[in-house]
């Protein structure tokens, strides 16, 4: 990533205790970066919020905060989701089609189809 770094939120996210060693494994000092996908298509928008480790893309507004780390690993995260992710979020790895992943499970999972309301832009 270019650019300045990123500023920092207080925001903390939780994780499984006896998974850190496991999640560290996976980042291979490389962050964790929360973003999301938003497609508005008749009047609806749909959207996914996106866990991924590695180099963070640029998001839609360039504007990544850097959270509390999360057993050792950094945690990017796009500025406009700061407000849902405050509500309470917890991350856990999983297993996709090509191997471990990080997931995000919102304590209030409303929150973000008010998000998806309030943010009716496509984005990619």
């Amino acid at each position: 990533m270019t650019g300045p770094a990123p500023a920092h939120s207080p925001i903390q996210l939780r994780f499984e205790p006896a998974a850190g060693r496991r999640l560290r494994e996976l980042a291979l000092d490389r962050p964790i970066v929360i973003d999301h996908f938003a497609s508005r298509r008749c009047g609806v928008t749909i959207g996914d919020l996106r866990v991924r480790i590695g180099q963070p893309v640029m998001t839609a507004t360039g504007e990544l905060v850097q959270l509390d780390a999360v057993d050792g690993v950094p945690v990017l995260a796009e500025r406009d989701l700061l407000p849902l992710l405050a509500t309470g979020a917890s991350l856990r790895r999983t297993r996709g089609l090509r191997g471990p992943r990080v997931a995000i499970d919102l304590d209030r999972p409303d929150a973000w189809l008010a998000f998806l309301e309030s943010h009716p832009k496509s984005r990619r």
